[in-house]
């Protein structure tokens, strides 16, 4: 998602260059580090494998989104963000370095918000944090980090919201659980992102950053490459 691009200078590369920021996408410290375990990795990933065919889809009732709200907390958002920085620094110090100083530029989580509210998203709810991360995280798998339409986030922001009440947890989280996990995807999505733009012209590093995503994506439950996204949201490849 371009939009994102100007939340963030992409002076600020991660890990500091090129090479060491291929190694650490594939280390996987921006997936398996930040994450909490409320997470549950496998939930959008058994929610797709779901929906068997157009009419299971269609049926679907709409889901409730207000369950996956919550009220942020600045406090808590620099406590959630100075962990992402130590959690990181144990497998990538540069990059950890690299988080540091941009999340000492201002608030990246507001700016973030303001950046994807024009396609009707906030940074306050997880449907809206899941459905970003899973959109940008797919394009990502194919070397792309355009901005869809309107319809198509609010359409995986409904997939979002099933998949997460249908498993419990994220729902019934307090708001301190539901905040660490929407800034820890949130902080994915912009990394996400970046490494896509920084590696544009550059057909070796893309492949390393595409890679780097789908082997994310398969930690948190996805095969992105099984999958496509339609204007009623991702359906299994051959389901349009």
């Amino acid at each position: 998602m371009r939009k994102l691009l100007s939340v963030v200078a992409l002076a600020v590369a991660l890990g500091g260059g090129d090479a060491v920021a291929q190694q650490s996408m594939i280390d996987g410290w921006s997936w398996s580090t930040l994450v909490p375990s409320i997470a549950q990795t496998d939930v959008l990933g058994t929610h797709l494998r779901e929906l068997r065919n157009e009419q299971e889809r269609r049926n679907t009732p709409p889901p409730d989104v207000s369950r996956l709200g919550y009220t942020p907390s600045k406090a808590r958002r620099g406590a959630n963000l100075a962990a992402f920085v130590e959690k990181t620094r144990s497998v990538d110090p540069n990059g950890a370095a690299d988080l540091r100083r941009l999340f000492a530029e201002g608030d990246l989580i507001e700016r973030i918000g303001a950046a994807i509210a024009p396609v009707g998203l906030r940074v306050d709810n997880l449907a809206d944090v899941y459905a970003l991360w899973w959109i940008t995280a797919w394009q990502a798998t194919r070397g792309d980090n355009g901005t869809l339409g309107r319809d198509m986030y609010a359409a995986v922001r409904a997939q979002a919201a099933r998949a997460l009440n249908g498993a419990g947890n994220p729902a019934r989280a307090s708001d301190a659980e539901k905040q660490e996990l929407a800034e820890a995807l949130l902080v994915q999505t912009m990394l996400i992102d970046t490494a896509v733009e920084q590696a544009k012209g550059n057909p070796a590093l893309m492949r390393q950053v595409r890679a780097a995503v789908a082997k994310g994506a398969r930690g948190m439950g996805l095969d992105m490459a099984a999958m496509e996204i339609t204007a009623g949201g991702f359906v299994p490849n051959g389901k349009r």
